[in-house]
């Protein structure tokens, strides 16, 4: 493995206290205020966000996540950066589909031209969501049924269900509902989310940058068009509204922007995170070549299919990979190191273990493999 240049080690480090990945930027507060500072989260898999509000915060628990997500609806899943679901505070839910949504739509075009669901067919589809819908969740499998009788789609459906969804919610009319069962529903967005007062058009991509800036400096133009899915125009717009709250980073790579002027810092290190599935420390830029080597990439991107892998991050650099194992009585977390982690680190790894036990309310052990001979199976959702 090669190691890190030492001169980018505070660069990495900022990252992760921007990211609230450091002890002593844990966030306190709720949910909400978890997706709020980081903008949103990546939830392709409803385990890996929350398994990213574990990494960032103090004090809640898996239940917690789910419960305002089901209940208090104060965190939304739908359709966002990239086109891809994420879970974000429900007041932002509207800002920010009104700066992605025209853009998710105008990415999936193509694509759904091609599966046969052109402007019209589109059209119809949505207003069947608006009608099946109107008294409330839906388990997917039944609004396929009801999408299929209406003659919007054929079976087999293939992925036309999925991408007349992602229309439907990129255009504000639905976003994920509670689970049921094994199945995920599709709700309503107006029934399920109450209206709020957030930015709209020019105000709403400046407080995009602000966000993006806020949570993920020090970053580039790139690595924020890379986040968002925005084309570059719209990324320098953006960029030029908030020009005067932008600071360029100090250090050997030019136009990396902070909100605000880089502040000092003094962390205890090693700082030891273990990142699961998709967590926006390795999707919020775009490249990984400050935070890890080949070994890194090959890891995070071996099961295929897009799936990004939990990693062990060492001071902002990832050093190795891990895998989840519920057992009867406990959790089991196997460390996998690309090469050797210092026994320096030993305690940090064995906090965050603690922690992820305290989310998941059962203890949890961990052990330490070497990652050659190990199944590279994808691990465990936690």
């Amino acid at each position: 493995m090669t190691m890190p240049d030492s001169a980018l080690l505070h660069l990495r480090l900022a990252r992760m206290r921007a990211q609230h990945l450091t002890d002593d930027t844990r966030l306190e507060g709720d949910v909400a205020t978890v997706t709020r500072a980081v903008c949103a989260l990546q939830a392709q898999a409803f385990d890996a966000a929350r398994h990213q509000v574990r990494a960032r915060s103090r004090g809640l628990t898996a239940g917690s996540v789910d419960h305002a997500f089901t209940h208090d609806r104060s965190v939304v899943r739908t359709w966002l950066m990239r086109g891809t679901l994420h879970l974000c505070a429900a007041d932002d839910t509207r800002w920010l589909l009104d700066v992605l949504g025209t853009p998710i739509n105008q990415f999936g075009a193509s694509r759904r031209r091609n599966l046969g669901l052109d402007d019209a067919t589109c059209a119809r589809g949505v207003a069947v969501m608006r009608r099946v819908l109107v008294h409330g969740p839906m388990a997917r499998r039944e609004l396929r049924e009801r999408l299929v009788r209406a003659g919007v789609i054929e079976e087999p459906v293939g992925q036309a269900l999925i991408h007349l969804l992602y229309h439907a919610a990129a255009l504000g009319v639905i976003c994920c509902g509670p689970r049921m069962g094994r199945d995920d529903s599709f709700v309503l967005l107006d029934d399920w989310v109450p209206p709020s007062s957030g930015p709209r058009g020019e105000a709403a991509l400046a407080e995009l940058a602000r966000r993006y800036f806020a949570a993920y400096g020090p970053a580039s133009e790139a690595d924020f068009a890379s986040w968002s899915g925005l084309r570059i125009s719209v990324i320098r717009s953006a960029m030029a509204a908030v020009v005067a709250e932008l600071a360029e980073f100090p250090g050997s790579i030019p136009e990396l922007w902070t909100l605000g002027p880089a502040k000092e810092f003094d962390i205890s290190r090693p700082v030891v995170r273990l990142l699961g599935h998709f967590d926006t420390f390795l999707l919020g830029y775009r490249r990984r070549e400050h935070h890890g080597d080949g070994d890194a990439e090959a890891w995070i991107h071996d099961g295929g299919g897009g799936w990004i892998r939990p990693v062990i991050c060492v001071d902002g650099w990832i050093a190795g990979g891990w895998r989840l194992r519920q057992v009867p009585d406990e959790i089991e977390i196997t460390v996998m190191p690309f090469d050797r982690i210092s026994r320096r680190a030993d305690p940090a790894i064995g906090r965050e273990v603690i922690s992820i036990g305290r989310f998941l309310e059962r203890p949890a052990r961990w052990s330490r493999r070497p990652l050659v001979g190990i199944d590279a199976a994808q691990p465990a959702p936690v």
